[in-house]
């Protein structure tokens, strides 16, 4: 009997041991920037390791591109490989209408502690060429892309979270945030056009103008995480000199409409 507890003990410990992960979605920054995030459903209980991380992103076959891709893993650099329609066809996988591309962050290390439910940062890009219709997901492990892939397009998380060994603890995509409808942006934010707004001088270190001839209700500026830096409704300047050096999104409304540019402080 003593015996058959103790198995029994193991076997729900091992349970517990696998029930640990991390869920991947996708946040929207801003018009067409977005980021990658990592959820876990526990709290550690001292640093984890991460190693290496991948997962693939799947969008409408044609122009759209992803770029700028950032790592926000202090020090990681992040890799994307496109793998459009027409090669997928030509090797026996899709239908032709779907690019695919694949995120690798290659083996290393990033100590990070958590709490379950925190979202982790792992890697900001920019879609370009702007589509405004279809949508981004991610490529499941089980969709046909991937298992004719064998594997190579899989997402995974390896990491040691317990100063042990190092396994992958992918656990799936977070509900609510695995795609990305493009025509949710709305065409609105086109009112607005780079002959209606000035922006100088760009990049900049110190103060940043916004000029138009429209009445300009409100300016925000974001940093590339999306955190919200700066805002006013009653100046057309900023002074950046005090902010980090990076990418900056400011967005300019005018009668609800507004424009999103891409700012570099320097």
């Amino acid at each position: 009997m003593k015996n058959y507890y103790l198995l029994f003990i193991f076997t729900l410990s091992g349970l517990f041991v696998n029930a640990q992960g991390y869920e991947f979605g996708i946040v929207h920054i801003s018009q067409y920037d977005f980021k990658v995030v990592a959820i876990p459903d526990f709290t550690s209980s001292g640093n984890t390791d991460i190693s290496d991380i991948g997962f693939t992103l799947v969008l409408p076959a044609g122009n759209a591109d992803v770029i700028n891709e950032i790592g926000l893993l202090t020090a990681r650099i992040w890799s994307v490989q496109q793998f459009d329609a027409a090669f997928l066809t030509g090797q026996g996988l899709g239908d032709g209408t779907k690019d695919v591309f694949q995120f690798n962050l290659p083996p290393g290390q990033s100590i990070v502690a958590h709490t379950a439910g925190q979202q982790i940062d792992l890697v900001s890009f920019t879609i370009d060429n702007m589509p405004t219709v279809g949508e981004m997901y991610f490529l499941l492990n089980s969709d046909p892309i991937a298992t004719g892939a064998g594997g190579v397009l899989d997402s995974f998380y390896n990491s040691n979270i317990d100063a042990s060994t190092t396994q992958d603890y992918f656990s799936g995509l977070a509900a609510g945030m695995d795609s990305f409808m493009f025509n949710t942006l709305g065409l609105e934010e086109s009112f607005l056009t780079t002959n209606d707004i000035s922006i100088y001088p760009n990049p900049t270190s110190g103060i940043l103008n916004i000029s138009s001839i429209l009445t300009i209700d409100k300016i925000q500026l974001y940093d590339i995480l999306g955190k919200e830096v700066f805002t006013s409704s009653s100046k057309n300047t900023i002074d950046v000199s005090s902010f980090k050096s990076g990418i900056y999104l400011l967005e300019v409304f005018v009668k609800n409409k507004k424009i999103t540019k891409k700012i570099v402080i320097n």
